[in-house]
């Protein structure tokens, strides 16, 4: 059920260029006036921006320290935590991939202290959710809600740096929606479950947005603006909603048994996720299915199962057992209950 209270939206989104810099400015423009920030970095984001925030805050006599972040796993998260305590800053600001935030931000809530997401790729739709995905002691992925971001910041400049393939995987996030919603209103459907449609119609209009794109292109100004976009409309739906629901169903179920059940496999998640979808669409009959397809092959993102490095077996024991992940959340998955050998069909079908 939609627990339409448990997370606030941000309070603002900047995007465009030249913002790393402008990071002060931004800060007075809504009001937070901080004396004591914590910057939560990688060796990497330092190198391609935090150095610049860094001068840009301490020219304005803010006291910045940096702390780094160099896995998404609860020993960060409580190191991070016991920093903050420690420190005790105004504001807690996550530059970073997908590692740096999730951490930033389940520590930041923790603590409850005022968060800032500033990505430097657009690999998932966490930049703006109140979800922190974080590895547990065997190395699984556990999804967490906590406090959504005050605010985020995209910078286009530092986004068109992001490795190419981080970038695709934003696009199977974003596009894996499509199924999310799907199973949103099957399980209205079938087990009358409350459904939010003003979130289900925000988490999934930045996915037909981008099927809808002409002449796409990765790394066009357009492209990025609108794939930035949908990834925060899809964290405003979370928020909106107060759980992962509205993007995350089947496709998801899948992405986590492949978690559990393949460990080895070294897909990201928005590869995993984005080609579930195409898996779960086709189980649903779903009628973005085809779209989806030609867009995955007009802008060229990996569709195929040899790209996550499993075998046909190995897809179909992670079907199988998917539906053993979050039980309680009905999707197609538990509505149709497909055998191996339909499983193996709709394999046949999408040619993966």
């Amino acid at each position: 059920m939609p627990k339409n209270t448990t997370a606030s939206l941000p309070r603002f989104i900047e995007l465009g260029e030249m913002k790393i810099g402008a990071l002060p400015r931004i800060l007075e423009k809504y009001d937070i006036k901080s004396k004591k920030i914590m910057l939560l970095c990688d060796e990497n984001t330092l190198r391609i921006g935090g150095q610049v925030m860094l001068a840009a805050l301490q020219a304005k006599d803010i006291d910045v320290h940096e702390q780094g972040v160099d896995n998404s796993d609860d020993p960060n998260v409580m190191r991070t935590a016991e920093k903050i305590e420690t420190e005790n800053p105004d504001l807690i600001i996550g530059f970073g991939g997908g590692r740096v935030l999730d951490v930033a931000k389940l520590a930041a809530g923790t603590k409850n202290k005022k968060y800032i997401s500033i990505p430097t790729t657009l690999s998932n739709d966490g930049i703006a959710s109140p979800v922190s995905v974080i590895k547990d002691s065997k190395n699984i992925p556990v999804s967490h809600i906590t406090r959504a971001p005050f605010g985020v910041i995209i910078d286009l400049d530092i986004i068109r740096g992001a490795p190419k393939r981080h970038l695709m995987a934003g696009v199977g996030d974003l596009v894996s929606n499509l199924s999310a919603v799907f199973d949103a209103h099957l399980a209205h459907q079938k087990r009358s479950e409350e459904i939010n449609v003003n979130a289900l119609e925000l988490a999934e209009s930045g996915g037909h947005r981008l099927l809808n794109l002409e002449n796409p292109t990765i790394d066009n100004t357009v492209f990025l603006q609108e794939l930035a976009h949908g990834l925060v409309r899809s964290g405003f739906a979370m928020c909106i909603w107060g759980t992962s629901r509205p993007a995350s169903g089947s496709e998801h179920k899948i992405s986590h048994s492949i978690d559990h059940f393949c460990p080895r496999c070294n897909g990201l998640h928005g590869e995993q996720v984005g080609i579930a979808a195409i898996f779960t669409m086709a189980l649903q009959e779903n009628p973005s299915l085809h779209a989806a397809r030609a867009f995955y092959d007009r802008i060229g993102f990996p569709c195929s199962l040899t790209h996550l490095g499993l075998s046909r077996d190995e897809f179909v024991t992670v079907v199988r057992n998917a539906t053993k992940i979050r039980p309680e959340r009905y999707t197609v998955l538990e509505d149709k209950r497909p055998t191996d050998k339909e499983i193996s069909h709709i394999i046949d079908f999408l040619d993966f």
